[in-house]
């Protein structure tokens, strides 16, 4: 893994990882719903962070490629929590969060995809040349 791989491998994470604890800061300091809707909150609003979470541990460039359009939701979300001037502070921080997410995930798809590709290149001449 080259050292710009690494770089936003690790961008991603600290988006990813960021994006959820903001996600938390949101539903449990900022925006406390009511109690009977804090369950369809948490699976509305972290629930979907969950689904890449082993993909992205594991540096699967596949998951951070969709994980990368996920990370697009939570923009929106940001967006729209800053334009309030109550929790401008923690749209913010969302909005900021999901942006080093998409670039990280987006930024490591591609550049783990052409190294898979170059690697699988390399492995196939050499079969060949093998024979």
């Amino acid at each position: 893994m080259t050292s710009k791989i690494k770089f936003f491998r690790w961008t991603s994470q600290i988006g990813y990882f960021s994006l959820m604890g903001s996600m938390y800061l949101l539903l449990f300091v900022f925006n406390k719903p009511e109690p009977q809707l804090m369950l369809p909150a948490l699976i509305f609003c972290v629930g979907p962070l969950l689904f890449p979470l082993r993909g992205l541990l594991a540096a699967k460039a596949y998951t951070h490629a969709w994980a990368g359009y996920l990370a697009l939701y939570y923009f929106i979300i940001g967006i729209w929590y800053a334009g309030a001037e109550v929790d401008r502070v923690i749209g913010l921080l969302i909005t900021f969060s999901s942006i080093t997410f998409f670039f990280g995930a987006i930024g490591f798809a591609r550049l783990q995809g052409k190294a898979d590709k170059a690697a699988k290149a390399a492995e196939e001449t050499e079969n060949t040349e093998q024979e």
